[in-house]
């Protein structure tokens, strides 16, 4: 398992607490008045809130959010509360947090030597550059030199170069989270986390409800990103749609379960398929992040061993340009 940051962690374990209460039948109330007990400091106090909260006749999902503070989970829990599903709701906020929190702690891990490094080269490049590159250029008549040699030797080159390459790279990044411009390593990423977020909400409405476009239509209640494509597809729906046919124009939605909408509207278990389906989507899900996690190292060296390549030939083409004056 992964190291998971300590204020998560604490957080995550007290709902683990809470499910395993759940889970052996304890009450509301004297689960909370256990974790009470428990708990510790701050974390009992944040417990004793809730318990009151509970108490004072809030819902569940609203008691819950002083410990899911991701909004998109927070929307998982209201509509696992509207499907009376609440438990099977929070577990799967737990895994997807667990996921989460695992995957950000491992990216952290991953750049921290390569971080190391590039501030210990900025270090030895900031002595060469204030006392022994000056002695060197001034040795070197660079105005005869021309094309790469002349801009490698300019003293603005390096800073130049390092602060486009951070703008470029958020640049990109927002870019592509904003949907202005298509980067496949984050459009995949974010159709498997919707997707999953879509298939879980649904699966979490499908007993009792008498149609798809029931519950279709209680999903689209709220303001999140699953809302709105609910929004989307019930009004498609409305003007004459199946659901597969409504949910195939949604580009956050894999096409593998879109198709699988139909096979589940016409069947009438569209929700008991969804549930299934669920937990394939979850690991695929940690799989690709596991995978475009394993690729970014060798990307990270890379973009190093370029920079550190480019370094010691501009400390070594001075000296190169001296001895060939000599």
């Amino acid at each position: 398992m992964f190291m998971v940051p300590t204020r998560v962690m604490y957080e995550l374990n007290t709902i683990r607490r809470f499910l395993r209460l759940q889970a052996r039948g304890v009450g509301l109330k004297k689960t909370f008045e256990t974790l009470e007990l428990h708990e510790r400091g701050k974390r009992r106090d944040k417990v004793t809130n809730m318990r009151i909260a509970l108490e004072d006749g809030a819902s569940l999902a609203e008691v819950f959010k002083t410990l899911v503070s991701n909004r998109r989970m927070r929307e998982l829990l209201e509509t696992a509360e509207r499907g009376h599903h609440f438990i099977e709701g929070l577990e799967q906020v737990l895994a997807l947090s667990m996921m989460r929190s695992s995957l950000e702690q491992e990216l952290k891990q991953l750049a921290r030597y390569p971080l190391i490094i590039l501030t210990m080269l900025f270090g030895l490049g900031t002595i060469y550059a204030l006392y022994i590159f000056p002695k060197l250029l001034s040795m070197v008549e660079i105005e005869r030199l021309s094309g790469m040699n002349a801009l490698l030797l300019t003293k603005w080159f390096f800073p130049g170069l390092f602060f486009l390459f951070l703008l470029t790279a958020s640049g990109l990044y927002r870019l592509g989270k904003s949907g202005v411009i298509r980067i496949p390593v984050i459009e995949r990423g974010q159709r498997l986390y919707v997707t999953y977020l879509f298939v879980s909400e649904l699966s979490l409405l499908q007993d009792g409800e008498a149609s798809v476009r029931h519950i279709v239509e209680r999903l689209a209640l709220g303001d999140g990103e699953v809302a709105l494509i609910a929004r989307r597809i019930h009004d498609r729906m409305s003007a004459g749609f199946e659901l597969e046919v409504a949910a195939r124009n949604e580009p956050l939605l894999d096409h593998e379960v879109v198709s699988l909408f139909g096979v589940g509207s016409v069947s009438g278990e569209l929700g008991t398929m969804m549930a299934m389906h669920r937990e394939l989507v979850f690991e695929e899900m940690e799989s690709y992040w596991k995978e475009l996690i394993a690729k970014v190292e060798p990307a990270l060296y890379g973009v190093l061993t370029v920079m550190v390549t480019m370094m010691f030939y501009t400390i070594y083409l001075p000296v190169q340009l001296i001895m060939g004056q000599l």
